[in-house]
């Protein structure tokens, strides 16, 4: 009987449907992971970005699943386990198939260091966290490579726009931070209580930081 529905499941269909839907939305849930670090995101839209970007990210690790295990039963192109599981041992589209491979456990450690952050830290959830963007690049080859709807336009102008988006919004978002960053002074900064002939004084002959405020004279 079990034999008899995977004989006849559509797994085919289910293969690329599972792979283009979990590719769209690990799409989304990067682009809200990056946009929710944004400046001017606060309050609640913060929030919400951050939900539906975990949320977006998890359902695209379980229908990367469901497209892995399709293609393990699939009866017109079957893998096997060590195809699957070894990067770059398929005998269909190896690079390709291997990147995907790759892809899926990088998302795996992405996700556990999420659930793990306070006991990892911040410094090592962020370096876990940073898997994302390769990731994002390994399931946008494989698609492109393997698909076996890669040639159509359609399909080929959302990996552009997904591709290009990620890149702009990474850029916008590190040129915010630049603008939000710590001001820089050189030299003695001018205060309103100290004589303006001292100041000059100081900064002529280079003795900067040697005149005490008057409240510590």
């Amino acid at each position: 009987m079990a034999q008899w529905i995977v004989n006849y499941l559509p797994t085919w269909n289910i293969i690329r449907i599972s792979g283009i839907a979990a590719y769209v939305l690990l799409f989304a849930g990067v682009f809200l992971g990056i946009a929710q670090g944004m400046p001017m995101a606060k309050g609640k839209p913060k929030a919400v970005m951050f939900k539906w970007h975990t949320r977006t990210t998890w359902l695209a690790f379980g229908l990367g699943l469901v497209h892995a295990l399709t293609l393990y039963i699939d009866h017109y192109s079957p893998f096997t386990w060590g195809a699957l599981l070894i990067p770059f041992t398929a005998s269909v589209h190896p690079i390709g198939s291997g990147l995907g491979t790759l892809s899926f456990y990088g998302l795996v450690i992405v996700l556990l260091s999420s659930d793990l952050r306070s006991k990892l830290g911040r410094k090592w959830w962020f370096l876990f966290h940073m898997l994302s963007y390769p990731v994002f690049i390994g399931l946008l080859v494989h698609g492109m490579v393997t698909g076996s709807d890669a040639g159509n336009i359609i399909l080929r102008m959302m990996y552009v726009f997904t591709g290009l988006s990620i890149i702009g919004i990474t850029v916008l978002r590190g040129m915010l931070r630049e603008r939000k960053g710590p001001e820089i002074t050189i030299g003695p900064k001018w205060t309103p209580s100290e004589p303006a002939a001292e100041q000059k004084w100081v900064e002529g002959y280079g003795l900067a930081g040697t005149v005490q405020p008057k409240h510590l004279k």
